[in-house]
């Protein structure tokens, strides 16, 4: 068996073991500078070639999800039986009989195995890698495809299937058989090699994306007790922040609890939900593609998984509308909070103000009174100076008066003189003290 591709990104290994590469679009047939992300622009869409397929043909199908490089590149060493030079690179390699292709996406790694001599040399192949598949190479997928040319599965209650375009007739029973696959058998009677290989690769993807939207239903049912924990803990906050059953600063310390375990539940959850609405428009871009109707009574392939599928996601989504509500309801508690408080801050505020206000008059009074008071002791203290130069003149016979007569004129004089005095020093530092900065 012979395999021609042609495509940028794909490393292709031949019958001879010679690796065939595109040649990359380079600035150098174009007078012009070539943008750095072009190759990549141009070559996506020949990033996963469709491989041709002839019946009859067993296929295996392999999806790990691969959390690291390190899981990618073990993986893509146990498939190759030596390491990558590149960051395990999509792969299509011929093995004798067989052509083995390991494909990377963003959270996993897909293996596909296909067979022209049976199932037993596909089963082998894998059988011998999987003993060095890293321990975190977790198996989400498997898939093994019987391509006939007339149809063998026989009928059943529990056989699901219907014709896909192209006069392909699909039959499976959708679970995992003995061997840990779940079998599908497609009829091929008339079709040719390549479009028979887009009308699987087709096929396999919608049961891969499938199986992996799923996932997130299966992290929604985990998170579900401890949304609903939440939930009834925001509403006995909030009837203890309505009913002022418990301290301001409590019902803060609470809501911030809340808060971070809502958020840390978002976060652990938003990657996994944002991935399975994308896997599931995926599934339903596939099963749109392959055009398949009714067999007989049997269900269709197309029916049963939007029947699985469709409930999941709408799980899925009101998961997450419940969790943003319970993170925007939490925000609203807070404000109220915020709110009460800055209102009782007002009012502590308030009465701070009124309280310097009184202990200011009161401190006017004070002041007044001591300011009488220090005219009264500085006139007394000034009437003592006085009293020895008049003291002095009496002695001297140049006073008519006695001393107590012309001391006791002068007290008035002497206190109304000091009393004009502080008043004027009062004004100038009131003067000062409303000048401008």
């Amino acid at each position: 068996m012979r395999l021609v591709l042609f495509t940028a990104n794909v490393v292709l290994e031949a019958g001879g073991g010679r690796a065939v590469t595109m040649k990359p679009l380079g600035a150098g047939e174009l007078p012009f500078a070539s943008h750095p992300d072009r190759d990549t622009a141009i070559w996506e869409a020949h990033d996963r070639p469709y491989l041709p397929l002839v019946p009859p043909t067993v296929i295996y199908h392999l999806a790990f999800l691969t959390p690291s490089d390190e899981t990618r590149l073990g993986l893509y060493a146990a498939v190759f039986d030596k390491a990558s030079a590149a960051d395990a690179p999509h792969t299509i390699r011929e093995d004798g009989s067989l052509i083995v292709r390991l494909e990377p996406h963003t959270e996993f790694m897909s293996l596909t195995v296909i067979s022209t001599a049976g199932a037993a040399p596909g089963a082998e192949r894998i059988a011998r890698m999987a003993p060095r598949v890293p321990d975190d190479a977790a198996l989400m997928v498997a898939l093994k495809v019987d391509l006939v040319t007339e149809p063998k599965l026989p009928a059943s209650d529990s056989t699901i299937g219907g014709v896909l375009r192209g006069d392909l007739t699909l039959a499976t029973i959708a679970r995992p058989g003995p061997d840990g696959y779940i079998a599908f058998e497609v009829a091929a009677p008339a079709m040719g090699a390549a479009q028979l290989g887009r009308r699987i690769q087709r096929l396999l993807e919608a049961e891969t994306y499938r199986t992996l939207a799923l996932l997130g239903i299966a992290e929604a049912r985990r998170h579900m007790p401890v949304l609903n924990a939440l939930e009834e803990d925001l509403a006995s906050v909030t009837e203890a922040l309505t009913a002022r059953t418990d301290t301001d600063e409590h019902i803060l310390e609470r809501l911030q609890q809340l808060s971070a375990r809502t958020e840390a539940m978002r976060a652990a959850t938003s990657y996994r939900f944002a991935a399975s609405r994308a896997y599931a428009t995926l599934v339903e871009e596939r099963l749109q593609t392959l055009m398949e109707t009714k067999l007989d009574e049997r269900a269709t392939l197309s029916g049963f998984i939007t029947a699985s599928l469709a409930p999941a996601v709408r799980t899925i989504s009101s998961t997450e509308r419940r969790q943003n509500d319970l993170s925007k309801a939490i925000g609203r508690a807070l404000d109220i909070l915020r709110t009460r408080v800055d209102v009782s801050m007002d009012k502590a505020n308030q009465e701070i103000m009124r309280t310097m206000t009184d202990n200011q008059y009161r401190q006017l009074i004070l002041s007044e009174a001591v300011e009488g008071l220090s005219v009264i002791a500085i006139s007394y203290y000034l009437l003592g100076l006085l009293s020895y130069p008049v003291r002095a003149l009496k002695a001297t016979h140049l006073l008519p008066v006695s001393e107590y007569v012309a001391l006791g004129l002068m007290a008035p004089l002497v206190a109304f003189l000091v009393y004009k005095v502080m008043r004027r020093i009062r004004a100038r530092l009131h003067a000062k003290g409303e000048k401008p900065h």
